[in-house]
């Protein structure tokens, strides 16, 4: 899902209004697109692939579904940037006769980084906009559990590529350990969403906080 999507959504939770969000489609082209570069593809084919399964997508999502949760929360935006980015920067030169390791990741960590921060400040800012949008006079609340869940999506995908940063550790095998990342990172984000209650509304939140 997009940036502004998770915002808007929030938004209207916050009024508890129900249903789920218009643009599953996005969230799937997206998820689609990382797990094929995880499995070695080119940017172009896996990005091709991201929208062949959008387009047969129905965008139904499950209410409640831990899966669901996840893939609601992949941002869009910083995903697409960052492949296309690594893509451009092309495959890390290796000293001849050295390691992959011993190569210079710096320009890749500082990639990562800057994108992680970027997600988390238009999740913050589009949601004060949508937010306002629809409740002018109440208070912005702060989407903490969403800028964190767009994060950590973004982080977990973009760590499970086979372009990750973690080539710079040496004994990190992408390959072997890209699928493990990505099963513990994706529970993870979604048992810690599930907790926080993303299946009830922001109007129920309030409400039990002021009793």
């Amino acid at each position: 899902m997009s940036l502004s999507s998770m915002a808007e959504d929030a938004a209207l939770r916050l009024q508890g209004t129900p249903g789920a969000s218009p643009k599953q489609a996005a969230a799937t082209a997206a998820a689609v697109t990382a797990e094929e570069m995880v499995k070695g593809a080119q940017p172009e084919a896996a990005k091709s692939a991201g929208e062949s399964a959008a387009r047969t997508s129905s965008g139904t999502s499950i209410a409640g579904s831990v899966l669901t949760q996840l893939v609601k929360y992949v941002p869009t935006e910083t995903i697409s940037v960052y492949l296309a980015v690594q893509a451009a920067l092309g495959t890390v030169t290796t000293p001849a006769g050295r390691a992959t390791c011993e190569a210079s990741f710096t320009s890749r960590w500082v990639w990562l980084i800057l994108l992680g921060v970027a997600t988390v400040l238009l999740t913050i800012g589009l949601s004060y906009r949508s937010q306002k949008q629809v409740a002018p006079q109440a208070r912005f609340r702060v989407p903490i559990v969403e800028s964190t869940a767009a994060t950590s999506a973004y982080l977990v995908w973009a760590l499970a590529l086979p372009t990750t940063p973690l080539n710079d550790f040496c004994g990190y095998n992408a390959t072997a350990w890209g699928s493990v990342l990505l099963l513990a990172g994706t529970t993870i984000i979604a048992t810690t969403a599930y907790v926080f209650g993303k299946t009830i509304t922001w109007e129920k939140v309030l409400q039990e906080s002021g009793n």
